[in-house]
């Protein structure tokens, strides 16, 4: 079992070291993905996640640099956050759906955005809370990375699933 130097630094200045324990470079190489992610994990990114550049380089017992790149570690949005500042319930059991979101019959709430980039729009049938996902796809440009934003209806009715109540209009007839 030989003993690797693994050192990560991220574009804002952070740089962190760490002891890998492989039988050889190609074993170690394979474990760093993992750490990569799970230094990143520590740091804090905010509410709206993250994708974190990390340039590696990993040396051998001599010191001697055997492997270099870069990894990127995507850092999942805080849901339950976000929800909560659209002024939303975390602990509603939400129930997505896409059906009135827009877009074609065959796919709504689904919007193409230029490039490898798409929109996903969706409604929660239980409290009404709007989502709003953008995906990046493979064009994305350095430090850009997916979203998520939770909004709150003007209006809600749970009865109808709808922003517009069709129940009261139906007992007035």
């Amino acid at each position: 079992m030989s003993t690797f130097q693994l050192t990560m630094t991220e574009d804002c200045g952070g740089r962190e070291t760490r002891e890998i324990e492989a039988e050889n470079a190609v074993e170690a190489r394979d474990q760093i993905a993992s750490e990569c992610a799970d230094w990143c994990s520590d740091g804090e990114w905010g509410d709206d996640g993250a994708a974190i550049s990390v340039r590696w380089s990993l040396a051998d017992e001599d010191g001697e640099e055997v492997d270099s790149g870069w990894e990127t570690v995507e850092i999942e949005p805080d849901h339950d956050a976000l929800i909560r500042d659209a002024g939303g319930n975390p602990d509603c059991d939400h129930d997505w759906t896409a059906e009135g979101e827009g877009g074609c019959d065959e796919n709504p709430g689904v919007w193409s955005t230029g490039g490898t980039s798409m929109s996903f729009a969706a409604h929660c049938r239980k409290c009404g809370l709007h989502r709003i996902e953008r995906t990046t796809g493979s064009q994305r440009n350095p430090g850009e990375h997916d979203t998520v934003e939770y909004s709150q209806p003007d209006s809600w009715c749970a009865e109808c699933e709808s922003e517009i109540c069709e129940c009261e209009t139906a007992d007035a007839e």
